[in-house]
């Protein structure tokens, strides 16, 4: 009969058993490979952890391993608290959230949380949240919740099954709901219920399933359609433009579409030079190839000889740099000139186009022009390997960098381009070297913000970045770095302070497993932050409650531990 999961269980004891079975069948243990051939008869002679992970999954009645971490996932979910799913339910709606657990626990549970205002909106219960609104008119603009918001912002970013709607937002508008409700995402970036119906942006969100008609709905009842957020937002993922063509016309009923052209004093959406709102659009479309975006943009007015908002560069030079053949022959018919290339920029043009003589010419006459990080970086960004090869073997130093410190490595992995991250690091990139800027750190610091996991994998081999392994759960790597060198499992990060039980994955999961896992390499449970802050509470501060309980747990069992000193 299949073994049988508790609500006990732990994906991290399953792990270790894999490994445990796999040592002992490369030890010559004749019962566990019995044990694995009964499994799976289709096991190799040499098999790897994959191959004993599908047997224990099987051994427990499921197809496969990842079959067999979902259920312990939704077992895991039984362990929280009624208030500590509803938490995790309300926090996915904004970045850090986990949108997958939300899911998970609306499916078994559909009527948790049945009462609270906010869940009530999500899960488009109108009935309920019409009584508490007769009640308390008040609740329909209070913030609340664990992000602090209105009603209706919960409605435009939350991405539930079956989520609220139309007769949601129409019954919160009635009740007064203010249709240009905000927030800052620490940036100072004004966050608005549009921007959260339409999504897209750096994190490339889903819309709203409902986004189209929510929208008209929210303009009708009065909010601002020149959302410079959601337009910003639009820009930067990918070349559409139907909410182009949605905004302008919003504006267009208002009158406001002069707004788009409009000169400015300062940058108003971003960028180091102040160019009306269009132009800005068209500068982003011109560097990450929006060829249908830029000629929308260049049809409603934008300049096609201006400048970019953040290079000051012409747009052609911007097109020819990064090497947009067909945008720049775009932005020639709609009246560009043709610009007077520096040596620079004629060689980035010419590496850029795989002009193999010409950048060779322009390299032997003008020196300097290997210097300039920008042909390397900008290839390393788009995954030009040809390009990247090209350069280096012009005599590009492999870690050149920017004025910030960033290096073609860590451009690569924000372009997801593997196969220029494996030619960076067989030339000898440096992996962990963090940039100068206060923001950055090395290539898989870069893999974790970017959410680049092939990469992160390649990567870990070559690097000691503790911190950023913990937080992307690289087991593996981190068993072999304190094995080598327990201290680490202690050690801040060399550039931010961050201790590894302070970087726990994002996950509840996930960040319960790693808190084990680090403990049992002697992480310190009662090491407190630069804040003064303990492990247990920052992990409960971030909605990881499993995990806080597994490391309060191991503080207590040891209270004469000291704690770490602030970082």
């Amino acid at each position: 009969m299949p073994r049988t999961l508790t609500p006990a269980t732990h994906l991290d004891t399953l792990r270790r058993e894999a490994k445990r079975w796999l040592k002992a069948i490369r030890a010559g243990d004749s019962a566990a490979r019995t044990r694995l051939s009964t499994l799976t008869p289709q096991a190799p002679a040499d098999p790897g952890l994959r191959d004993v992970q599908l047997a224990l999954a099987r051994d427990y009645g499921f197809a496969g391993w990842a079959a067999l971490k979902q259920a312990v996932a939704d077992l895991a979910l039984t362990r929280q608290s009624q208030a500590s799913k509803v938490y995790t339910v309300l926090r996915a709606a904004w970045d850090g959230g986990d949108r997958a657990a939300a899911a998970r626990i609306l499916a078994r549970w559909p009527d948790i949380g049945a009462g609270d205002l906010l869940l009530d909106v999500l899960r488009g219960h109108t009935s309920s949240v019409a009584r508490r609104l007769a009640a308390d008119a008040s609740l329909v603009n209070r913030k609340t919740g664990p992000l602090n918001w209105e009603p209706l912002l919960y409605l435009a970013y939350a991405r539930l099954p079956g989520g609220a709607g139309v007769e949601m937002a129409r019954l919160l508008l009635d009740h007064g709901a203010d249709p240009n409700a905000r927030f800052d995402d620490g940036w100072g970036n004004a966050f608005t219920i549009l921007t959260g119906l339409i999504g897209q942006g750096e994190g490339d969100r889903p819309p709203h399933p409902d986004a189209r008609a929510l929208m008209a709905l929210l303009v009708e009842r009065g909010a601002d359609p020149f959302d410079l957020q959601a337009l910003y937002n639009t820009s930067i993922s990918r070349d559409e433009v139907e909410w182009l063509d949605v905004i302008w016309s919003a504006c267009a009923a208002r009158g406001v579409t002069g707004a788009w052209l409009e000169r400015l004093d300062a940058p108003r959406i971003g960028g180091r030079f102040p160019l009306p709102v269009i132009d800005y659009l068209l500068g982003n479309a011109v560097a990450y190839n929006h060829l249908s975006g830029a000629d929308w943009l260049l049809r409603h007015g934008a300049d096609a000889d201006g400048i970019h908002a953040y290079s000051g560069r012409s747009l052609l030079v911007e097109a020819l740099v990064y090497g947009h053949r067909a945008m720049a022959d775009l932005l020639r018919r709609h009246g560009a000139r043709e610009p007077d290339l520096s040596p620079a920029m004629a060689f980035q043009a010419a590496a850029m186009a795989l002009d193999r003589e010409q950048a060779r010419t322009l390299a032997l006459a003008h020196p300097q022009v290997l210097d300039d990080p920008a042909p390397l970086h900008n290839a390393a960004q788009q995954g030009r390997v040809g390009v990247v090869e090209l350069l280096l073997a012009l005599g590009v130093p492999v870690d050149l960098a920017d004025a910030g410190g960033q290096r073609a490595i860590q451009y690569a992995v924000m372009g997801d381009a593997l196969d220029v991250v494996r030619l960076l690091v067989t030339r000898g990139a440096d992996v962990d070297r963090p940039t100068a800027t206060d923001y950055g750190g090395g290539a898989m610091g870069f893999a974790a913000h970017f959410g680049r996991r092939d990469i992160a994998a390649f990567l870990a081999p070559f690097s000691r970045d503790v911190s950023e392994m913990v937080y992307l759960g690289l087991v593996d790597r981190l068993t072999d770095l304190f094995a080598q060198e327990p201290a680490l499992v202690n050690a801040p990060h060399p550039k931010f302070g961050t201790l590894p039980l302070f970087a726990l994955p994002e996950g509840e999961e996930e960040a319960a497993a790693m808190a084990a896992f680090l403990l049992r390499a002697g992480a310190n449970p009662r090491a407190i932050n630069q804040d003064g802050i303990g492990a247990g509470k920052a992990a409960r501060d971030r909605g990881l409650i499993d995990a806080a309980d597994i490391i309060e747990a191991a503080a207590a069992v040891n209270p004469a531990q000291k704690p770490g000193p602030p970082r």
